[in-house]
């Protein structure tokens, strides 16, 4: 097995085909689980997420949630009343986008420090 170059790499990559969720290496692309979700129909459309040690998916109305180590089925709502349409998932921790606010914090850092040179320099200018 090849090693991790890039240590955000994440230990799986999940998804969602057929029916079922798939852990998959990231490396190799092997299958490290797969767990068919009950009552999920297999051309339906699905969503996953990761979230710490846990795995949501949304599929057919349905919300399940899966141990990321093995894929066991903690729980699942069938969100009784809410029809069998396509699901949303998102978690506090997962809801924001992560990479363009960390982008936009780093525009925000930068704006601010061309402006105190430039307030510098012309305060430098001023004194001359």
């Amino acid at each position: 097995m090849r090693m991790r170059i890039d240590m955000r790499m994440p230990e799986a990559i999940v998804v969602y085909v057929g029916g079922c969720v798939h852990a998959l290496d990231p490396m190799s692309g092997r299958t490290i689980w797969s767990t068919s979700l009950p009552k999920a129909y297999k051309q339906s459309i699905g969503t996953v997420l990761i979230d710490a040690d846990v795995v949501l998916a949304g599929v057919g109305g349905r919300v399940y949630c899966l141990d990321i180590v093995d894929g066991r089925i903690l729980w699942q709502n069938d969100m009784p009343g809410m029809g069998l349409g396509m699901v949303a998932v998102a978690t506090p921790a997962t809801s924001g986008n992560g990479s363009a606010q960390s982008a936009q914090q780093a525009a925000n850092a930068q704006a601010a420090a061309a402006a105190a040179a430039a307030g510098a320099a012309a305060a430098g200018a001023a004194a001359c």
